[in-house]
């Protein structure tokens, strides 16, 4: 019977238990990342609830949304913060806002709003044009069924701002897209993306509302305030016969 190696023994039993130690530090620091993710959303949840309650109900005061129309959305690097469907923005939980992915999922968007794809396709394409991809940062989407702006845009091809503030944040024009389906399409989806890489902030889908996207809520709520002023402007001026000198 060979002599028993005390020495070996000790060096198998130091090393099974330094292999327990670290498998423990592995598995704590895992559970301890887990626990600040958590917190981390938990956090950005939190704002953004607060933000999409404020301007949904802005949306529906202001007369910008029908009871249960438009959506707002919210991209925080992988992770897009969209109202679900059918909400009324004017009564807005927080159990009204889903949680999405960069990339889509069937399971995760089967609650989000039907203009989610027009929603991702824009972020998609502002990431491209930082040159990013999904930690590009934060941009922030609205979609309004505005009374004066839809008006205008089954008047016109475009619709050119007349006073200073329009001018101002809106640019000489904002453009009027006609896609054959203008719900939740495909085809509004690549115009608008094609907008944002084109440096384009804010358009009008025809007979269905504007598109506008920011870096805040906020912003995109005043590009959609200021093209509905402008909109109503326009209307009410040639109301008069008169035309622009």
């Amino acid at each position: 019977m060979p002599d028993f190696n005390f020495d070996q023994f000790k060096r198998d039993m130091k090393d099974g238990f330094n292999a327990a130690a670290n498998g423990l530090a592995s598995a704590a620091g895992q559970a301890s990342n887990a626990v600040q993710d958590a917190a981390r959303d938990a956090k950005i949840k939190s704002v953004n609830t607060r933000d999409f309650l404020r301007f949904a109900r802005d949306l529906e005061r202001s007369g910008m949304v029908t009871s249960h129309g438009g959506n707002l959305s919210i991209c925080n690097g992988p992770n897009i913060w969209i109202t679900r469907t059918g909400a009324m923005l004017g009564h807005l939980t927080p159990n009204d806002i889903s949680r999405v992915n960069w990339a889509e999922s069937v399971e995760l968007d089967s609650n989000a709003s039907m203009e989610l794809k027009v929603h991702r396709a824009m972020y998609h394409a502002a990431a491209e044009k930082l040159g990013q991809g999904e930690e590009f940062g934060s941009k922030a989407i609205i979609h309004a069924h505005s009374l004066y702006t839809t008006f205008r845009s089954l008047v016109s091809e475009s619709l050119v701002p007349m006073d200073s503030e329009g001018v101002l944040l809106l640019g000489s024009e904002v453009p009027v897209f006609s896609p054959t389906e203008t719900v939740a399409s495909d085809e509004v989806a690549t115009m608008m993306a094609q907008l944002v890489r084109e440096g384009g902030r804010i358009a009008i889908i025809r007979g269905h509302g504007p598109f506008a996207i920011g870096n805040t809520l906020e912003e995109a709520y005043r590009l959609t305030s200021t093209l509905e002023h402008s909109a109503k402007l326009l209307t009410l001026f040639e109301q008069t016969g008169r035309k622009p000198e």
